[in-house]
């Protein structure tokens, strides 16, 4: 079965699919803002293209089986929900640490040299000083 373009549904399982992987390179590239709208748009497109019910065929069309049966826009849908899921779970993360270590991320950005910025290392856990602080270069 092919990809029918003039089909609401599979369109909107493509774009949720394309939107939801767009998504997740943007949480990648720390690009939260376009990642959040990206993410909840493939949201919506996935949970429409999942709703949607089965096209009817038009009467001039050959009928078969499979062609009747087959809901191809699922797949891409069901990746789609699944990209989209991740980063918007990625976003919300970014955001509550930014949030839980406000101190930390409100010293770098007001520390005027780099040792300024290494001094603010003391204001996160010890655990947490290898992932979150600012790199030495």
């Amino acid at each position: 079965m092919r990809w029918d373009p003039t089909d609401p549904a599979q369109r909107r399982a493509r774009y949720a699919l394309l939107s939801g992987m767009w998504s997740v390179f943007f949480v990648l590239f720390s690009w939260p803002y376009v990642a959040l709208l990206l993410g909840a748009l493939a949201l919506y497109w996935a949970v429409s293209a999942l709703r949607a019910k089965p096209r009817t065929p038009r009467p001039d069309a050959p009928v078969t089986p499979a062609a009747s049966a087959a809901r191809p826009q699922v797949t891409a849908a069901l990746g789609g929900l699944l990209s989209a899921s991740l980063a918007l779970v990625l976003v919300g993360a970014t955001f509550t640490v930014q949030l839980v270590y406000r101190d930390y991320y409100t010293c770098v950005s007001d520390a005027l040299t780099h040792e300024a910025k290494q001094s603010c290392k003391q204001l996160l856990p010890h655990e947490l000083r290898g992932v979150l602080s600012v790199n030495n270069g």
